[in-house]
C-alpha cells in the first residue's frame, strides 16, 4: 500500500473516487491506498491504477516490488517501490500535475489509449 498527498493549488475543487473532496487551496493525505480516480473539473481524470507486484510488460525498470500505473491525460507514470511507498500529486493554478515520490522511483512511459485490431 502507499500514501497519496494531494495539493490542491486548482481554480475548483478536486474529487476523489472514493467519495473525498479536495477543497482550493487545501490537501489530503490518502493512507493505504490502491486503486484511485480524481476528477479534476475542465481537465480529464487522473487513475492511480494499484498494479500490487505486477510488472508492466515491456518495462524492466523500475525494479522494485510494488506498483502503480499513474494515467492522466494521455501521459502515464510507472511508480515502483519497497515497503510503503509514497506519491504526491500537487496541482498548479491551471490544473497542471507535479508528481513525485519520498519513496521508491517514478518514470515517464507511454502506452496505448486505444488499440483496434482486425481479422
Amino acid at each position: 500500500m502507499y500514501t497519496l498527498t494531494v495539493t490542491n493549488n486548482y481554480i475548483q475543487n478536486i474529487a476523489a473516487s472514493n467519495g473525498v473532496t479536495i477543497s482550493k487551496n487545501k490537501n489530503h493525505i490518502f493512507k493505504d491506498r490502491g486503486s484511485l480516480v480524481l476528477t479534476i473539473p475542465g481537465m480529464v481524470d487522473m487513475n492511480f491504477i494499484d498494479l500490487g507486484d505486477k510488472k508492466l510488460p515491456g518495462f524492466p525498470m523500475p525494479k522494485e516490488t510494488w506498483g502503480v500505473l499513474v494515467r492522466y491525460s494521455n501521459i502515464e507514470a510507472y511508480y515502483r517501490y519497497e515497503g510503503s511507498g509514497a506519491l504526491t500529486a500537487t496541482f498548479d493554478n491551471l490544473g497542471t500535475c507535479t508528481l513525485t515520490t519520498s519513496n521508491g522511483s517514478i518514470i515517464p512511459i507511454a502506452l496505448p489509449e486505444f488499440i483496434i485490431e482486425s481479422n
